[in-house]
């Protein structure tokens, strides 16, 4: 199917941004949330596959850089958007974003599906040895950009796909999303607290990971599995930090399990 156009939703003073797929009729709902340098657009593929078969709403984010507060207007989107229950999907920045959404508002929650994510920032940053949040929230936004795309640059390009991907992540950066935003996603993953307990059991939840993911050592990704006792749990061999689009067929697969499509 042919990618729908993005539209703009106000909800309390917060702009969001929204590609949606019609689905079939009686099928299930799927928001799909990105990373830190993901819009809208880079679950293009996703939606392209199973976008017929499920009603998806791919978003951007507003400018907060509190993930309570964001989780919160999601909520508040998905009642303008007349849905009062979803499966929610979302990858790094966007699976935090997930768990804190469905601690805040579990009754919304039909399947959670957590992507190369994590549960605890704390344990990240003593991990990876990142900045204090207090330096974190000094910086100038353009080196937040400037930090998060030298990132980027610096993956090896191991196959056509991983180009491709960087070109799409370094344009999304220079190009779609502002050095502000891209510091207030910093900062919604970094100065929140780790994920609290959720009253969704692990049957409801689906966890993938990639061996191969640049930003995520093996401890978070082991932490998020220890969570979610009886979550399923597909790990990649390959795909890096975005599966969805270097390995489509696969993450496609994992959602289409989930999300009872057989």
């Amino acid at each position: 199917m042919k990618m729908p156009v993005e539209r703009a939703v106000r909800v309390g003073g917060l702009l969001w941004k929204v590609i949606e797929t019609r689905g079939k009729k009686g099928g299930p709902t799927l928001v799909m949330l990105p990373g830190t340098l993901g819009t809208a657009a880079i679950f293009k593929e996703p939606m392209e596959r199973l976008g017929t078969r499920v009603r998806m709403l791919s978003l951007t984010y507003p400018l907060i850089d509190d993930i309570g507060r964001l989780a919160d207007s999601l909520a508040a989107l998905m009642d303008q958007l007349g849905i009062t229950k979803a499966s929610i999907v979302g990858s790094s920045l966007g699976g935090f974003l997930a768990q804190h959404f469905a601690a805040r508002h579990p009754q919304r929650v039909e399947q959670l599906i957590l992507g190369n994510t994590l549960c605890d920032p704390g344990l990240t940053r003593r991990i990876v040895q990142r900045q204090p949040v207090e330096d974190l929230r000094a910086a100038p936004a353009t080196r937040h950009r400037d930090m998060v795309l030298a990132s980027v640059r610096s993956w090896p390009e191991t196959e056509p796909a991983v180009k491709k991907l960087k070109a799409l992540l370094i344009d999304s950066g220079t190009r779609l999303l502002s050095p502000r935003a891209m510091k207030a996603r910093v900062l919604a993953v970094q100065a929140a607290p780790a994920v609290p307990v959720l009253a969704i059991p692990g049957a409801r939840i689906t966890i993938i990971d990639c061996e191969d993911d640049p930003l995520l050592p093996r401890a978070v990704q082991d932490d998020v599995v220890k969570r979610y006792p009886g979550a399923r749990h597909a790990r990649l061999k390959t795909g890096g930090h975005y599966p969805y689009v270097v390995r489509p067929d696969a993450y496609c697969a994992v959602l289409e399990r989930a999300l009872g499509l057989g």
